[in-house]
Formats: C-alpha cells, sequence, structure tokens
C-alpha cells in the first residue's frame, strides 16, 4: 500500500511540477502574433481616411439640407430669399455671386429668413467647419451648394464632377490615389 501511495504522490508532483504556465518566448510569440494582427487591421481600416469620410458625409447632408431649404421657401414664397423683396435688403438682392461661402456674413440674411420659416434649424450655422466647406451659388430660380471632397471613396462618386458653379465638366481631375481633386460634388 505505501508503494501505492508513493506512486500517487509522484505522480500528482509531476502532473502539478508540469503545469508551471507559458514561457517567455511563448508569450513573445503570441504578442509578436497580435501586433502584426492589429498593424493589418489598422492598415485595412485607414483612420483618417474614416475622419474623411465623416466629414464629407457632413458637407454632403448640409449642402442637400441648404438646398432643399431653399426650395421649400421657394414653394411658400413663390421665391428664393435673395429674391424675395421682403427680404432682399437683408440678403444679395437678385442673385448669390458665384463661390460665397455658406458662413460668409452675405450669407446669413439669407439663412436668417430658411430658420424663421422654419425650413433649417437654428443650430444649422453652429458648426463653423462645416460652414466653411460649402460653396453657394444662386441665381433668381436656382440654387447650388458644392463642397470639394477629401476623402478617396468621395472623390471618386461619379457625382464628383463639377465645377464650383455646379457646371458639370469633363476637364476636372478627381484623382483619388493621390487624394487631388479639382471636381466639387454639388446640390442642385
Amino acid at each position: 500500500m505505501t508503494t501505492m501511495l508513493k506512486r500517487i504522490s509522484n505522480f500528482k508532483f509531476k502532473v502539478s511540477s508540469s503545469e508551471k504556465g507559458f514561457t517567455l518566448i511563448e508569450l513573445l510569440v503570441v504578442i509578436g502574433i497580435l501586433g502584426i494582427l492589429a498593424s493589418a487591421l489598422i492598415a485595412t481600416i485607414d483612420p483618417f481616411e474614416q475622419l474623411k469620410k465623416a466629414n464629407d458625409a457632413n458637407l454632403k447632408n448640409a449642402s442637400v439640407e441648404y438646398v432643399n431649404a431653399n426650395i421649400r421657401y421657394y414653394t411658400t414664397h413663390s421665391s428664393l430669399p435673395w429674391s424675395d423683396p421682403a427680404v432682399s435688403a437683408a440678403c444679395n438682392a437678385g442673385s448669390i455671386p458665384t463661390g460665397l461661402a455658406l458662413s460668409a456674413a452675405a450669407m446669413s440674411g439669407c439663412i436668417s429668413p430658411l430658420i424663421t420659416e422654419g425650413e433649417l434649424k437654428s443650430g444649422f450655422t453652429t458648426v463653423a467647419a462645416v460652414m466653411n466647406g460649402i460653396i453657394v451659388s444662386g441665381s433668381t430660380n436656382g440654387v447650388t451648394a458644392c463642397f470639394l471632397p477629401t476623402s478617396k471613396s468621395q472623390m471618386r462618386d461619379p457625382n464628383t464632377r463639377y465645377t464650383l458653379s455646379g457646371v458639370i465638366t469633363a476637364g476636372c481631375v478627381s484623382e483619388a490615389s493621390t487624394g487631388v481633386s479639382t471636381c466639387y460634388w454639388c446640390s442642385l
């Protein structure tokens, strides 16, 4: 019986001594593999491109919202804010010059009636980075809001093919691979 107890105790000792944990080399190999996977994931996602896409999405949404607000205003007043005799003095009388930034002082008189009439929310003008990125041009019967995209995916968008004034052109350059673009995305 004592021989049997010795065998059992030796067995237990051997089992517990073989379960010490990971060696330093095993830990370094696992950390190295995780580092390679993390760097591949970061290279695939490209966080800076994601930020540019988010900025372009904000500009696109604000451009569309501004144009739609003017269309709604036109529906109820039969004129755009800069052509409306009631507000044309506060806005540019007759038309908006091509290439005027949405946040420019001249545009505040054109945005105020849209906010007063409930076509735009009052918070529309609070994001300066978005407002500065949108270029507006308009006439007595139309408005165009454009922005120059910064993300590669927006540069490749087939609707990124306009000049600053909202005219489709074949001569603009939109190189998503180099990050250079002279083509604008416009909401007409």
